[in-house]
């Protein structure tokens, strides 16, 4: 943290060109402390006063005047010197402030001197001063607690001059910035559609263009602020945001609002996934209430460029925004840079607004981006110079504004739930599973951690993080552990709004005992999907089940081809059966379990055998399909199968019609042996349900289907 020795008060105390005999010149001094942004680097400090009295009537003082600021000064520096720009001193006699020719010079990184500054003094012998303008690193207070912009002041005189409150705060750091989002945008195989017109806000809601939304909130009443605040007075603009996104596939579009209106406008912006009424906004000139403008062309930090909208003047009507940009990707990043045209000083606001997605569907993988917000312009330069901006800020962690807004547990947020408080593992129970669950809105990113209370390291968990819904595997490994009950707890973090919960864990480790050497025996052999007996495809899943099938090497072979081995427990193993395979009819299967051979079992192949997983039909929006969850008419439907890894055509069934051509039909992405059937419902289908079925043959005429399943129609 940077630190500030302080000059001996004694040094700097002195007075002025006075007749001999002069008395002490007694000044008063005092700071009007302004509210300030903590990642603020060039943030304007209160005016600092001197009320001072006790002086020969009528006599012209001139002084060297010390200020030392216990963060650097950063305001702009005049080309070619050390003069500080925006800094003034006055002195007011009784006539009116009058401007003290000197000029501020930076004589450290922290300090500043008006050198020979002349002023003369009242009929009673007093003066006021006034120094206002001065700009400081508040950042480098790193948000510590009770902390202060501090000045400490020095006169250097030929006769003495008493000061009073010596050091003055001028400032009062507090976070600027909190910000919400609903969520991350996703990038899938189905893609989101264009709006016809790629200019309007409305066209885009009305389109259903994926979007997520982003919130920003005042950590204090003029946070945001336009250049025409008094905090910007000298400036180079108004408080700007800049937003940065990453992570977005080839071909990824996003556009967002060239202006946005504030939760106290007119009506505000909004996507209509963050407690409000979806709007484009609107916005009334004159009634001082938050208003973002789109800034094109900015660096990448956020500086220069051209501000896209500027509102009209006072009493020119009510605005209606529905004005759309698009953002400048290059690899895959980009960002969106907003400043604060307008805004009220006394109300702490807020504003949200979609990004809007438009990507072609393809076979990519899911892709979930990241998005990150900061006051701006964005820098690293925490002392004066001649050329960067002003204001220029950190950039820091934001915390989440929900505790201002409000709305820390509304349905649109993420909200935590475990399957299991506790669990006990011993010799016999060495796997079981915990499911996370997000049982309301939003994207709930988590992450799963273990403490042990005796032992360490006897846990394993898959996957250790993840988001919304999903299922851990914990495993218990005894390893080198004496004979004992170990302790341990796993804690699920889903971040400081939507909380952490814990689970307790106990595994017992017995005496070990020599087990009786027993060979593994391999069954039967049926399809990954259905569990059907009957013919295997080669690169499809398969599922052997049979005894002793568990340990600690585990493999199984098809002919002396190895097949990857997904899952194992003592009765049933998942593999995927080699494509290496696709010529043969059959082929015998052997499985090893910690260098013992099981009897071989014969398979029979054939190029298709398709099946269904079980819930793995989801709808448009990922919901798995139910009849609580049907799909509508006209929708797409996402089926997961397996069986279809041949060479050949993928084709369905709807009821009774046939489909040739679904809208996708290939491997699923990032998932061996799966794969991904896309269907368009037919718009005309009436009940409650339809059964669906997915095939795979050399040709469209000669296929083989699966056993049908169910799919929840909602009514039209």
């Amino acid at each position: 943290m940077f630190r500030l020795l302080f000059a001996p008060l004694s040094l700097l105390m002195a007075a002025a060109v006075l007749p001999a005999g002069a008395t002490t010149l007694t000044c008063a001094t005092s700071g009007e402390p302004l509210i300030v942004h903590g990642e603020g680097i060039t943030e304007r400090t209160g005016d600092l006063v001197f009320n001072c009295s006790g002086g020969i009537p009528n006599a012209t003082v001139s002084i060297n005047l010390s200020v030392f600021l216990n963060v650097n000064i950063t305001n702009r520096l005049a080309p070619d010197s050390s003069t500080l720009l925006g800094i003034i001193l006055t002195a007011d006699n009784g006539t009116g402030p009058q401007t003290v020719s000197s000029q501020p010079a930076l004589s450290g990184q922290a300090s500043l001197m008006f050198n020979n500054a002349t002023f003369t003094l009242s009929p009673t012998g007093s003066v006021t001063l006034d120094l206002s303008g001065l700009r400081g690193a508040a950042n480098q207070l790193n948000f510590a607690p009770n902390s202060l912009l501090q000045v400490l002041i020095g006169f250097n005189s030929n006769v003495s001059v008493s000061v009073s409150s010596n050091p003055v705060t001028v400032g009062t750091p507090m976070r600027g910035l909190y910000e919400a989002f609903s969520g991350k945008i996703v990038c899938s195989q189905k893609g989101s559609p264009a709006p016809s017109n790629l200019a309007s806000f409305a066209s885009f809601l009305a389109s259903g263009t994926i979007f997520t939304s982003t919130r920003v909130t005042e950590g204090f009443a003029d946070s945001f602020a336009p250049l025409s605040d008094s905090s910007n007075a000298g400036a180079d603009t108004g408080t700007r945001i800049i937003v940065q996104y990453a992570g977005l596939p080839a071909g990824a579009q996003l556009y967002v609002p060239t202006a946005i209106a504030g939760s106290d406008a007119t009506q505000p912006t909004a996507g209509g996934d963050l407690g409000m009424t979806a709007s484009g906004g609107k916005y009334t000139p004159g009634n001082s209430t938050l208003l973002l403008s789109l800034v094109q062309n900015t660096d990448a930090n956020g500086a220069g460029g051209t501000v896209l909208y500027t509102p009209g003047a006072a009493g020119s009507g009510t605005a209606a925004l529905d004005s759309i940009t698009p953002i400048t990707l290059t690899n895959g990043a980009g960002i969106a840079v907003y400043q604060v045209m307008d805004a009220n000083a006394s109300t702490q606001e807020s504003a949200q607004f979609p990004t809007f997605l438009v990507l072609a569907p393809s076979s990519i993988a899911e892709v979930q981006t990241s998005e990150n917000v900061s006051l701006a312009p964005i820098s690293t330069v925490y002392t004066a110079t001649a050329t960067d901006p002003i204001p220029r800020f950190q950039q820091v962690a934001v915390p989440d504004d929900c505790t201002i807004v409000g709305d820390c547990n509304a349905h649109y947020f993420p909200r935590l739930s475990v399957s299991q408080t506790s669990f006990t593992f011993n010799a016999s129970n060495l796997s079981q599973q915990l499911t996370v669950e997000n049982l309301s809105g939003g994207v709930m990113p988590w992450t799963a951690s273990v403490n042990y209370a005796s032992g360490s390291g006897w846990l394993k968990l898959y996957p250790p993080q993840g988001e919304n819904s999903q299922n851990i595997l914990i495993d218990a490994i005894p390893g080198t552990l004496a004979p004992g009950t170990y302790n341990a707890t796993l804690t699920i973090n889903a971040g400081p709004i939507v909380g952490s919960t814990s689970v307790a864990i106990t595994f017992v480790v017995a005496s070990a005992t020599a087990p009786a050497i027993q060979l593994p025996s391999a069954l039967t052999l049926v399809n990954g999907a259905t569990f059907a007996a009957g013919p295997v495809a080669p690169g499809s899943m398969a599922t052997i089940g049979g005894t002793q099938l568990s340990g600690k090497v585990v493999t199984v072979a098809f002919d002396g081809l190895d097949a990857k081995v997904l899952f194992a427990n003592d009765t049933q193993i998942n593999v995927i059966v080699p494509a290496g395979l696709a010529a043969k009819t059959s082929a015998q299967v052997i499985v090893t379990v910690d260098g013992m051979a099981s009897a071989p079992l014969s398979a029979t192949l054939t190029p298709f055998a398709p099946g269904i997983f079980t819930d793995g039909v989801l709808n448009q929006d990922y919901s798995l399909n139910s009849s609580k969850k049907p799909a509508a008419p006209g929708s797409i439907i996402q089926i997961y199968a397996t069986g279809l890894s041949g060479t050949g055509v993928i084709t369905a069934k709807i009821g009774t019609q046939a489909i040739k051509q679904p809208y996708y039909g290939g491997p699923a992405p990032g998932i061996p042996g799966m794969q991904q059937i896309d269907l368009i419902l037919p718009s005309d289908l009436t009940g409650s349900s339809v059964k669906v079925a997915v095939c795979g043959g050399s040709s469209a005429a000669k296929v083989t289907c699966s056993p049908a399943v169910s799919v929840a129609l909602s009514k039209q």
